[in-house]
């Protein structure tokens, strides 16, 4: 039995709860119908309040000050005074023009010109058809495999060692030694005794998954509170950042993905991870069911992974698109970002133009 006391709502205060859905509405007043006085049951409106601050935490639209994750967007902003400052250097540097009608104007010609050329190029392409005024792209025709293909992946795969991911950290930190980026978080040397094992068996433990207990039953040289110990006290996303910059230019170097592409166009997808439910992160996914959260990851059309964001499953995706641009400090700069309906979106087309 509910002996919560029901909350008074006047009119005005209707207007400022306004966000209140009409289901919620129905859950508020059914147990003060016959009462028919203008009251809600506490309780549940305590439960939609909460609901509606973490389904806002998530969407980005609440901050709590002073923290990290939840911080507020508008104070990254630039500030009018530092704009007025900068705005000239900048469009000198992008190229772009600081009056704001010459800006539009120009980006007005821009796009006509592309949709004049696209419009002369139309009887000739195959791949593109209207149907009821909305133009539909088709699906690119798969090229014929050659014949010798299949005994090509056969000598590759007869080639080929199986390695161990143990055996792939272990070789990537003898030649690059990037154990050298990890520490304490006070900036001292490690006093530990020999670290460069334990780094490697943390990255491994929280790499793959398995987590330091089980970890510490398969390798059975190290104790779970010793990687559980370096993960908290030596590993920080910063530290881990610079880690992943460096591989990818030190993987720049090599000749092969120069044959794949050139560096200067990547793809933006997400992926769905599977989360406990009681998560603040956590949301259902319709398209894949489920509980969890989305890894975006921006890939190099030279195959590598050289960004990647953690993000709500509810969220739209085109809102963190522009990160991979604009957090990648390794060598690959991309100017070219491909992504699916998700990456679609007005504002994100516009601050792609003032970032070329």
């Amino acid at each position: 039995m509910n002996t919560a006391p029901a909350k008074q709502i006047d009119s005005a205060q209707r207007d400022l709860i306004s966000w209140v859905s009409g289901k919620w509405w129905r859950v508020l007043s059914e147990r003060q119908k016959e009462k028919n006085d203008g009251t809600v049951d506490r309780r549940h409106f305590e439960v939609c309040v909460f609901s509606q601050i973490m389904h806002e935490l998530k969407s980005g639209d609440l901050c709590i000050p002073g923290s990290d994750q939840y911080s507020d967007y508008a104070e990254q902003l630039v500030s009018w005074s530092e704009y007025n400052k900068t705005i000239g250097q900048y469009c000198e540097q992008a190229g772009l023009s600081p009056d704001s009608g010459q800006f539009i104007t120009a980006l007005k010609h821009q796009l006509a010109s592309i949709a004049e050329a696209v419009d002369k190029d139309f009887p000739e392409n195959s791949s593109l058809r209207i149907e009821n005024g909305e133009p539909i792209l088709t699906k690119g025709t798969k090229k014929q495999e050659s014949p010798q293909l299949a005994k090509l992946e056969q000598l590759i795969s007869e080639k080929l060692e199986h390695v161990s991911i143990l055996d792939v950290l272990a070789d990537s930190e003898y030649w690059l030694n990037w154990t050298r980026l990890l520490g304490p978080l006070s900036g001292h040397d490690a006093k530990l005794e020999n670290p460069k094992p334990r780094y490697v068996a943390t990255v491994f433990a929280y790499g793959c998954g398995l987590g330091p207990s089980q970890t510490a039953r398969s390798l059975k040289i190290i104790d779970r509170r010793q990687i559980a110990w370096i993960n908290q006290r030596h590993v920080t996303e910063e530290m881990l950042d610079r880690i992943i910059t460096e591989i990818i230019n030190k993987y720049n170097k090599f000749a092969l993905p120069k044959i794949w592409g050139s560096g200067k166009s990547a793809s933006a997808d997400g992926t769905k991870w599977d989360l406990y439910e009681q998560n603040l992160l956590s949301e259902y996914h319709i398209r894949y069911g489920g509980y969890g959260g989305l890894g975006y990851y921006h890939v190099s059309d030279t195959y590598i992974a050289l960004f990647s964001h953690f993000i709500p499953c509810g969220v739209w995706e085109a809102v963190y698109i522009l990160d991979g641009l604009l957090k990648n400090e390794s060598d690959i700069q991309p100017d070219t970002l491909h992504a699916d309906t998700q990456g679609q979106s007005t504002p994100v087309f516009g601050l792609a133009i003032c970032l070329a």
